[in-house]
């Protein structure tokens, strides 16, 4: 088993022991036809991690009870809420092409003649985003070799893209060992670290 594997099952593990509609939330398994679909329409290959998780978990619906009654959301088509920390859903592959193939014709249209600035560079795959802004984390494959794991890093619409994670094996261990009670939950010392809380059968970060 790989190591994101091993961390994603920890997090699985805990919503299913703990918080079963986050587990009824997250999607049945990628096939290999979704995949290279989506590597072809995007021009770039998924890193092999990253291939592993969608395999197990083709993203999420993010479909939650909300604090305020019984009604079920959905962050693709409307809705406002995530298991994850900062409100991030977890992008299925389709998802993923979307957003992707999106933000790299923006970048081609605003790039500026001799400029080095890019909007969205070749090599960055969304994995997590919020559901209203241009924000969220991807994986940078850039320059990538052999089975190097790609660095997570996160973005927002008027900021430059941050190191948050050494790799998704790295960002997906922190959940686990916060969900877990082990360590708090933070971004390479930035924010405030914090441990989730269960309310109503719902994460709160």
């Amino acid at each position: 088993m790989s190591s994101t594997i091993e961390a994603w099952s920890r997090v699985t593990r805990w919503m299913n022991e703990n918080t079963p509609d986050h587990a009824d939330a997250l999607n049945d398994p990628a096939t290999d036809e979704q995949i290279a679909q989506a590597e072809e329409k995007m021009g770039v290959r998924l890193p092999v991690e990253l291939k592993q998780l969608l395999k197990v978990n083709n993203g999420s619906t993010a479909k939650q009870r909300s604090i305020a009654g019984n009604e079920r959301y959905d962050i693709r088509g409307g809705g406002d809420y995530s298991p994850f920390p900062f409100d991030y859903a977890f992008c299925d592959v389709e998802l993923i092409c979307s957003l992707y193939t999106t933000n790299r014709k923006a970048s081609i249209d605003l790039q500026e003649p001799g400029s080095r600035y890019e909007y969205w560079k070749e090599g960055w795959i969304p994995v997590f985003r919020t559901k209203e802004e241009h924000s969220g984390l991807f994986l940078d494959v850039s320059g990538l070799s052999g089975q190097d794991p790609a660095p997570v890093y996160e973005y927002g619409e008027e900021s430059f893209p941050d190191l948050a994670f050494p790799s998704l094996a790295d960002y997906l261990s922190t959940m686990a060992d916060a969900l877990e009670g082990i360590r708090p939950f933070t971004i390479m010392g930035r924010r405030s670290p914090n441990f989730p809380v269960v309310q109503e059968g719902l994460i709160h970060w």
